[in-house]
Parts: C-alpha cells; structure tokens; sequence
C-alpha cells in the first residue's frame, strides 16, 4: 500500500511540476540571444584527433578514426552511418594559422577582400601569406543535423584542404537540383546522408567526407527542410552569424595536413 501511494504522490509532483515548466517555458533565458550561444561544429576524426587520445581533454570514449562528431555535444557519428543534414546557408571564409614550426594555431579570419588573400604564394600544399603564416580558404555549410535521439539542431560543417573538393561538388549539386515546376530547390529544399571514405595519396591517409543526396522526403526531414528555412532567414537578416570556430575547435592538430 505504501508503495502503491508513494508512486500516486510522484505522479503527482511529476504532473505538477510538467504543468509549471510548460507554464514558465522560456523563464530566464529572455537575454540569451544567438550571439550568447555556441553552434557546434562538425567535424572528422582522424588518426591525430585529440579525440582518439586518452590523455587529452578531448577524448572521446568508443571514438574510432572515420567517425564524424559534434564538438559541442561530443556525439559520435559512426562512419559508416553518419548522420543526416539539410543545408541552411553557405559562406567562404578565410582564416590564417601559424606555421607548426612556428608554435601552430589560429590567428584570425581574414575580411573577404583583405588585399593579404591575393598576395599568397605555394609552398607545397601550403598557402602562405606574406607574413609568413598559413592562408586556409574555407567553405562552411550551415545545416540542421538530426542527432541519435531523434533531436535536430542547427551545425556548422566547415570544408578546408582536400575537402574542399566534396564542398564544391556538394554545391554544385545543390545547385542543379530543381523543384517539379523547374524552377531552382531552395537550399534547404535538399536532404544529405554525410558519411566519410578513406583517401590516399603519396603523403598519407585520410578521411574525407561523402554526402548522398535523401530522396525520401519523411515528416521528419520535412520538419527539418523548415528549420533550415528559419535559419535562412535568421543569417540573411543578420540575427544569425557563423563565427570561424573558436581556436580549440580549429586546432591544427586535428586537421588533414594537406
């Protein structure tokens, strides 16, 4: 019987206290606006990820090399699963590194039309401005990306060095994609299975991402087609902005050297 009563009375405070968060949804959050708040990156693990390292901060337990991941939530995306997203927005950025033999790391984002950008010159697969540091020329996809929980939230998928190429592909496809009428798919009209490969030349190894178009348009997908929409709509009006990643986000040694 006390047992019996006991559950009653929890079911009770439960139901009580469901009826108060709903009735002060939103409470004390009023002054956090999308510049307070951080948009994860997504990114690859790849055999010198800091992830993969047991003595770094940033490991991530069961994390394997080809695994995509979150650098907010830490969640981990199997590579051969990978995790669904629907573009939001595209922008070029360009962002300058120290040398590794200077110390390495991010020293800023260059202005688009920083006169820096056309004076670069090749030293290998480094592009090196006339400082002295390294130019890396970056793409970054914002998207909605759906989480093992069923949850979905907006990312930055950032493309630099060799995968730059699936980036341009990547557009060009959501470029030529075309509604029923003809007429142009808006960006977030399309959804992606992002998943990695491996990729070799004669400097090493690596993963690369993979993106397959998703034909089949569920409620789910749907619902996030008009979240990206939002987000759209929130970069375009200036309520929305992709920073260049903070400098432990952009850490080098977690990158593709080449």
């Amino acid at each position: 019987m006390n047992q019996v009563a006991q559950r009653k009375a929890t079911n009770v405070v439960a139901s009580e206290l469901d009826k108060m968060l709903e009735a002060d949804a939103g409470v004390g959050l009023e002054n956090i606006t999308t510049e307070d708040m951080q948009i994860p990156f997504i990114r690859i693990i790849q055999a010198l990820s800091p992830q993969l390292q047991k003595d770094d901060p940033l490991y991530i337990k069961g994390a394997e090399q080809g695994d995509i991941f979150n650098t907010v939530s830490q969640e981990v995306y199997k590579q051969d699963e990978g995790v669904i997203v629907v573009p939001a927005f595209f922008e070029k950025k360009f962002l300058e590194f120290q040398l590794r033999s200077s110390g390495g790391g991010f020293v800023r984002e260059l202005a688009a039309d920083d006169k820096d950008i056309t004076m670069t010159s090749r030293e290998g697969t480094i592009e090196m401005l006339p400082n002295g540091n390294e130019l890396v020329r970056t793409h970054q996809h914002l998207v909605i990306a759906k989480s093992a929980d069923g949850t979905i939230a907006p990312s930055v998928l950032d493309m630099k060095k060799t995968q730059l190429k699936v980036s341009r592909r990547w557009n060009t496809l959501k470029n030529s994609a075309r509604l029923p009428s003809g007429a142009l798919m808006p960006i977030y009209g399309t959804a992606w299975q992002l998943t990695t490969v491996l990729e070799a030349n004669d400097q090493g190894k690596w993963f690369n991402y993979k993106l397959d178009r998703i034909n089949d348009v569920t409620p789910e997908i749907e619902k996030m087609m008009l979240e990206a929409r939002n987000m759209y709509q929130g970069v375009a009006k200036g309520e929305v902005k992709m920073a260049a990643a903070s400098a432990d986000e952009i850490a080098e040694k977690d990158e593709v050297p080449f």
